[in-house]
């Protein structure tokens, strides 16, 4: 156990070690339960290894996630986001569900072309700003908001369409990034999906303004890219690790792969994830609002 475990915890930052890293938590959780099966059958040198190991996993889960803060007077910036899943035909009821969040900006990623008519449809009245991206290699993407656009663009990185938003948050301009990185499904996919992290790492801290990215990463907080990702940008996580959000089944999902982070004077003040219908991502809701805003 301990041999896997350290495995796990030292192996080099590389596409084979990121595939079994990614699911830390559910290890620690099968050293644990092979740590209580051995200590009932008294086997006690085999629970304490288990055990030891159970604690080295968990300990590389931990990451530092930023407080709420009280909400005080006015309204926050309220973010939903969800995955909606290229090929679920549920729409009207993934619609209904992220409407009912009664968010300002609704992230949408895996846009396809009938996605995109779907939501424009359900959500162009009480969003009249938005902009969408459709595809059909589940990377189309969407961002709707009930505040003003300042500007709205679609930026490319690494073969992957990205929206960044000015938002006019009460006379205010804050930065949102609605973001899908590729998944990485192989060494190539890997790479790509690093290399798009650094790139938006880069953007992000050229511009010191207050910021905030909602999306897919497609990474864990443990992830060395995702760390690389946090260092280099300034941003903050507001989602914890246990925060997990695929593959989704019902209420239960595996990890961590959808992120909510800030930048600058932003302060998160609720985050919580919901149950997206006929999708196999949980959706994220945040709301933040700038520490100086009364």
């Amino acid at each position: 156990m301990l041999t896997v475990a350290c495995t796990l915890v030292f192996a080099p930052d590389a596409y084979v070690p990121m595939l079994a890293r990614s699911f830390m938590l559910w290890w620690a959780v099968l050293f644990a339960a092979i740590a209580l099966i051995a200590g009932l059958r008294k086997q006690w040198w085999c629970s304490a290894a288990s055990f030891a190991s159970a604690l080295l996993v968990l300990i590389q889960v931990r990451t530092p996630v930023m407080e709420p803060i009280t909400l005080g007077n006015g309204h926050g910036l309220r973010i939903a986001h969800m995955n909606v899943w290229q090929p679920n035909e549920d729409r009207a009821r993934a619609i209904a569900t992220v409407v009912a969040t009664d968010a300002d900006l609704i992230s949408v990623q895996e846009v396809s072309p009938e996605w995109a008519v779907a939501l424009r449809s359900a959500l162009a009245k009480d969003y009249p700003y938005h902009h969408i991206v459709p595809n059909t290699n589940c990377y189309g993407i969407a961002l709707f908001s009930k505040r003003p656009f300042i500007s709205v663009r679609t930026i490319t990185i690494a073969g992957a369409p990205f929206i960044e938003a000015m938002v006019d948050v009460d006379g205010e301009a804050v930065r949102v990034f609605a973001v899908h990185a590729t998944s990485p499904g192989s060494y190539a996919h890997f790479r790509r999906r690093n290399a798009q992290l650094t790139a938006l790492a880069e953007r992000i801290r050229s511009e010191p303004i207050p910021t905030l990215v909602i999306g897919d990463l497609n990474t864990v907080h443990w992830d060395g890219a995702y760390e690389r990702f946090c260092a280099r940008s300034g941003l903050r996580p507001i989602n914890s690790p246990f925060t997990i959000t695929w593959p989704s089944l019902g209420p239960f999902a595996l990890i961590p792969l959808d992120h909510a982070l800030l930048s600058g004077a932003l302060r998160p003040t609720l985050l919580s994830s919901f149950e997206v219908s006929g999708s196999d991502h949980r959706g994220l809701l945040a709301e933040v609002r700038l520490d100086h805003a009364r």
